[in-house]
């Protein structure tokens, strides 16, 4: 009869945890897991539920009962609630060791849960593994419950990783088995998503209905992730925009909700969304503090991409010429990484810098760069953002392109790196001649291909030396364009 009544209770905590309230699944997984003769699988759904609740209490209460029981520790359950706790390096081992487990013919639930870990470690590239991995384990095994909440993961990976259409496409995939299969609160998860999705491509009405169709769903069903997801999501939209007044008090009020509305791990993602806002908006006090926690977690996971934001976010609380070091330093950082679409942001925010500080070649530079990415992902908003700075600076929105001569096409510094590239230059070479490290070198090739439309070093030699044939690439720019670093560098 206990036998009974404990699977009663797990399969009306399976239930609620695909379509009724999240804090009454985690009760019921939590009980029937300390009640139960193998209490690993319901664990590991109650990890799900305590993480979409966002309730640090949940969470210490399974580590709790895990422990209890003999089962190790669910990695993602502990490392929210280290990190939650501020032990952000306790955090990071238990992640990093949850994370760890991605490897192919896994168990589809123990690679959904290496995927998660891996976001929320910044490690993008292994969180996209993971989580196809996590799909294609469950379709094998015919567990088709976890493959929409695989794809969702994987959207968000690919979402952050610069391919916002293929993000689209899983997370809509996702979405059409969410509610095929009768998982209401999966398919809440992925309207949030995808209205994050909206937000970068600059659709406002469609970023608003699908936050609106989330949050409904979410607070009625005490999902505090998707709720914060949905928040944030709507904030985004503001900051791309320029509506820096709204999308601070956003963000403002999604670091204050509780469980069941918002979600620490939100919270701390969106901290250099926050920094970005409030300092537009003069609010520089909150900003530091917002950035000095995130900066401790970017130097606890040691993650290329939160390092650059936390130097970003330097750079924006820095006044004057001082925070152009920062924004180098950024750069360095996200040619490391995997995020291109912050990448972007950065250039974006650097270029308007430079433009104010009257480091007028390299802000031309570092925006007609910006503009190019932004058009690449479909984010028509942000490169508006990109021309309006050009303008501003007195510099054509959109190099010309009548003209085939590379010294047209190209900025200053991108025209002496191709160059020096077609005369034989290795990419290292070309680094140490211009102080610049050789990842930079590398993004700014290939800006030299994307805007001569071609692939090869080859093709770049003979239109260098077509340029000089006809006069019109003989010499180096003119030295009032070329950038103050390059200049004193030397050839």
């Amino acid at each position: 009869a206990l036998a009974a009544r404990t699977d009663a209770g797990a399969l009306t905590g399976v239930l609620a945890l695909r379509a009724g309230h999240a804090a009454e699944a985690f009760d019921a997984l939590l009980t029937g897991a300390a009640a139960g003769a193998d209490p690993a699988p319901l664990l590991a759904r109650a990890t799900e539920a305590a993480v979409h609740t966002g309730d640090l209490r949940r969470c210490r209460e399974a580590v709790a009962v895990a422990r209890q029981s003999g089962v190790a520790s669910p990695g993602v359950l502990g490392g929210i609630a280290a990190a939650v706790d501020g032990r952000y390096e306790d955090a990071r081992d238990l992640l990093e060791a949850t994370a760890g487990r991605c490897g192919p013919g896994g168990d589809p639930t123990d690679l959904l849960h290496a995927g998660i870990a891996a976001l929320m470690l910044g490690d993008h590239r292994r969180a996209a593994t993971a989580t196809v991995r996590a799909a294609a384990a469950a379709r094998t095994r015919g567990l088709t419950a976890l493959v929409p909440q695989a794809l969702e993961f994987r959207a968000h990976a690919d979402f952050w990783t610069g391919r916002p259409r293929a993000a689209e496409a899983a997370a809509l995939d996702a979405l059409r088995q969410a509610h095929a299969t009768g998982q209401d609160n999966g398919a809440c998860h992925l309207q949030a998503a995808l209205a994050m999705f909206a937000a970068l491509t600059g659709d406002g009405e469609l970023c608003r209905r699908r936050a609106a169709a989330a949050r409904s769903h979410a607070l009625a069903h005490g999902l505090g992730l998707p709720a914060a997801l949905a928040q944030w999501a709507l904030a985004f939209l503001d900051l791309c925009t320029g509506r820096y007044g709204p999308a601070a008090a956003r963000l403002r009020a999604l670091a204050a909700l509780g469980p069941g509305h918002g979600h620490r791990a939100v919270r701390h993602s969106a901290a250099p969304h926050y920094v970005e806002a409030a300092v537009r908006t003069g609010d520089t006090r909150v900003a530091r503090a917002a950035h000095a926690d995130y900066d401790r977690w970017a130097r606890a996971v040691h993650s290329a991409d939160e390092l650059a934001l936390s130097a970003r976010c330097r750079a924006l609380l820095t006044p004057g010429a001082d925070a152009l070091g920062h924004y180098r330093a950024a750069l360095e950082l996200h040619a490391e990484g995997a995020r291109p679409f912050e990448h972007a942001r950065t250039e974006l925010l650097f270029g308007s810098a430079l433009r104010r500080l009257r480091h007028r070649a390299e802000a031309r530079d570092r925006l007609h760069s910006a503009r190019e990415a932004f058009e690449s992902f479909g984010a028509p908003h942000c490169a508006e953002a990109a021309r309006a700075e050009l303008r501003a600076l007195g510099a054509p929105a959109t190099p010309a392109r009548g003209a085939d001569s590379p010294a047209v096409l190209l900025t200053a510094q991108q025209f002496l790196i191709a160059r020096m590239a077609a005369e034989g230059a290795t990419n290292r070479e070309i680094a140490v001649r211009l102080a610049l490290s050789h990842r930079t070198i590398d993004h700014h090739l290939r800006g030299v291909f994307n805007r001569l439309g071609i692939r090869s070093r080859i093709e770049l030699v003979r239109l260098i030396a077509q340029a000089d044939a006809q006069g019109t690439g003989s010499g180096p720019p003119q030295e009032r364009d070329v950038p103050d670093d390059v200049r004193r560098s030397g050839p």
